[in-house]
């Protein structure tokens, strides 16, 4: 008869560290704080109830019922009280890290172990007892790197996405809308009448400018021999000179219209600007390509 040996040292010392990683991890991911005794207290219960499945008659601790109350009350000793919606976030990510974690340690078991072929029930027991250790420790510490890290990457790109704004441009009764980022270092204006300087990418408004305009090779950059050309147009009483100091130059002018109006939505609500300057871009303004205009902040303050 086959019989199954388990170690209790490894049992609970293992699902003690598993469980207080995981119950960090689901705090740091759902941006959630409390002390390391808390977390660790949580841990312990965790694996007392890990202890207690191997108890004579303890089929009922197994149930779904159980394992979710348990689950519960981990997260409570650890985090609570919490508002319902923080509290059902921060177990969400502990059922998360949780299943994300025992793929991890059992994939990388079977990466430490020798030998091919299907898998079977007892060479399961076998590679999970011989490289449990490795394979805690490694998918412990895939876990850290992911929580300690991840959070302050979804703040980045989260405050990006805070920063971006769809704007509507119109010239001569014709509007294309572009992808714009809201630099708040950006203060750039019209020298002359003060008014803000949205950067746009000339590929990206090309279709709606007027046809003088759309036509010129703005790559080159030289926007005096453009407003040159331009002359005698019924849009040069349009045309501005920007100087700036960035957008890959140390120094410059760039070829600026007055359009017929701006607008994008803020606050739930169309708002709309008319004193503003487009300065045209002839090349990308980002390599990723997340947004192809750059707006000075002051234009929302001048949205109507």
């Amino acid at each position: 008869m086959n019989t199954t040996v388990v170690y209790l040292d490894k049992l609970l010392f293992g699902n003690l560290i598993i469980d207080s990683v995981l119950l960090w991890s689901a705090g740091r991911l759902s941006q959630v704080r409390a002390r390391h005794c808390r977390i660790v207290a949580g841990a312990f219960l965790g694996s007392v109830y890990s202890l207690s499945l191997f108890l004579p008659g303890s089929d009922f601790l197994s149930s779904f019922y159980v394992k979710f109350a348990v689950s519960l009350v981990m997260v409570l000793a650890a985090y609570g009280p919490l508002p319902p919606r923080k509290f059902a976030l921060c177990l969400s990510f502990f059922y998360l890290v949780s299943f994300a974690s025992g793929g991890m340690v059992m994939g990388i078991s079977y990466f430490f172990s020798q030998g091919g072929g299907p898998v079977q029930v007892h060479n399961f027991y076998a590679v999970i007892n011989r490289f449990f250790w490795p394979g805690l420790l490694a998918a412990i510490f895939l876990l850290w790197v992911g929580s300690a890290f991840l959070p302050g990457y979804f703040k980045k790109r989260q405050r990006l996405e805070d920063m971006k704004l769809a704007v509507t441009i119109y010239f001569g009764g014709r509007g294309v809308t572009v992808r714009g980022l809201i630099d708040t270092g950006n203060s750039l204006c019209d020298p002359v009448t003060g008014e803000p300087v949205v950067v746009v990418e000339h590929n990206a408004i090309r279709d709606v400018l007027p046809g003088p305009i759309s036509e010129f090779d703005y790559c080159d950059g030289d926007a005096i021999a453009a407003i040159e050309r331009l002359m005698g147009t019924p849009w040069s009483g349009r045309l501005r000179l920007i100087p700036f100091q960035s957008l890959g130059s140390e120094g410059g002018l760039l070829l600026g219209i007055r359009p017929d109006r701006v607008e994008f939505v803020r606050d739930r609500r169309i708002q709309k600007v008319e004193k503003v300057v487009i300065g045209i871009h002839g090349r990308r303004l980002d390599a990723g390509e997340e947004y192809n205009a750059i707006i000075n902040p002051f234009l929302l303050e001048r949205a109507i």
